[in-house]
């Protein structure tokens, strides 16, 4: 600094240039923010034009009231967050095992791993284990049209007030999870085991082709670390943003390798009905060597019968059916046909529920396998109905 910038205590002898330096640096810096908010506001609305949006979750897309919930009594905004906020999946240290972590609301009640069945009696003669995936869980609606629920209702409208129904839902398990699980219950020899699913065996075997994993373990390694961390940040702007929710939705999408291969399809899909095969034979022998009756249901699914116009969306959408489910699915569901025939063929009691929404003209799903109470009466009546024709109610 030189003798004419400053006076010997350091004071600023021109303090009009600085000023005029400060406002020029603001002007430009103004100046620069102008242009990045245009080029920003550019940017988003050219994606507006080009990018159609795209709910960033599940739950983005129940909260906007789709089809399935729309003539639903117990839809609000309350319900579509507890709904999300009471699902904590707990997987015991060392073991394969999922169940629901207990939970008390409104819409949802969960107790030792077990959700409530409304109009369980208090006292039972005999009990109906009721074991699948989230399909029998079923997040999706209140405790009232849980699968359960409504075949509990069905038996007592039969005048069948004896027989309780325990929902052992779970999310994203397999056959042989299932029966991992049911060998930590204790199985009274009057108990009915009744495994209804088929959807998790194919997605774990054909979609992820990892027979020994779990299916929500698989949709984990898939995320990148950073959109794990920060998911509902991400979903926050994408929601508001259409550049960020094209870009969040471009950047989670992808297709297994395998996938692009339809003969690995094909070959996936004809080893996971082996293992289901086999899985369901060794729980039935289990279940048989406890004294008990079981039987098995293979279950239906979007992908169990042609789309119909109005189900298009739920394709299109890959957070509610992810890239490549579809072959995956269509596959596994050709080489299961012949399940139900070779089950009984050994002995088993099972039934093919696979065609059972065929005739269902109105929209009953909220993504690939997801059902609303709607669909959950038929399926509550076809087990009624397969149990009653199996003899197996009327077992002393």
């Amino acid at each position: 600094m030189t003798s004419t910038e400053a006076s010997k205590g350091g004071e600023i002898k021109n303090p009009g240039a600085v000023k005029r330096a400060l406002s020029s640096g603001v002007r430009l810096l103004g100046a620069w923010l102008v242009v990045f908010a245009f080029l920003g506001l550019s940017v988003e609305g050219v994606a507006r034009l080009l990018f159609p949006y795209v709910p960033p979750s599940v739950w983005d897309y129940r909260s906007s009231r789709p089809p399935a919930y729309k003539n639903s009594p117990f839809f609000s905004q309350d319900f579509i967050q507890e709904s999300r906020a009471h699902q904590n999946w707990i997987n015991p240290k060392g073991t394969r095992i999922i169940y629901p972590g207990d939970y008390s609301g409104r819409w949802f009640n969960v107790s030792e791993g077990i959700r409530r069945t409304v109009g369980s009696p208090s006292t039972a003669e005999r009990r109906i284990l009721l074991i699948g995936s989230s399909t029998i869980y079923n997040a999706e609606v209140p405790d009232d049209f849980t699968i359960a629920s409504r075949l509990q209702a069905i038996l007592k409208s039969h005048g069948i007030a004896k027989i309780q129904v325990l929902n052992f839902g779970a999310s994203g398990v397999n056959v042989a999870q299932q029966l991992e699980r049911l060998k930590t219950l204790t199985i009274a020899p009057q108990d009915i085991v009744l495994f209804y699913d088929g959807t998790g065996d194919a997605m774990q075997g054909v979609f992820y082709a990892n027979f020994d994993g779990w299916i929500v373990g698989e949709n984990r390694k898939h995320l990148d670390n950073f959109i794990a961390r920060n998911r509902p940040a991400i979903e926050r702007l994408a929601r508001y943003s259409r550049f960020f929710n094209w870009l969040y939705a471009k950047s989670t999408n992808y297709l297994p390798e395998h996938l692009k291969h339809p003969d690995q399809i094909k070959s996936l899909a004809v080893e996971s009905e082996e293992k289901l095969l086999h899985g369901i034979l060794e729980t039935n022998a289990y279940v048989r060597s406890k004294g008990a009756a079981f039987v098995h249901v293979l279950q239906p699914d979007l992908f169990t019968r042609p789309l119909r116009d109005f189900e298009l969306p739920l394709v299109q959408n890959h957070f509610l059916t992810m890239e490549g489910t579809e072959p995956a699915l269509r596959a596994a569901h050709d080489e299961f046909k012949s399940l139900t025939g070779s089950l009984t063929s050994a002995g088993v009691v099972a039934f093919d529920a696979t065609n059972l929404l065929n005739d269902v003209t109105e929209p009953v799903y909220l993504d690939f396998a997801h059902t609303n109470e709607l669909a959950n009466q038929r399926i509550a009546e076809f087990l009624f109905e397969a149990l009653s024709r199996s003899g197996t109610l009327a077992k002393n």
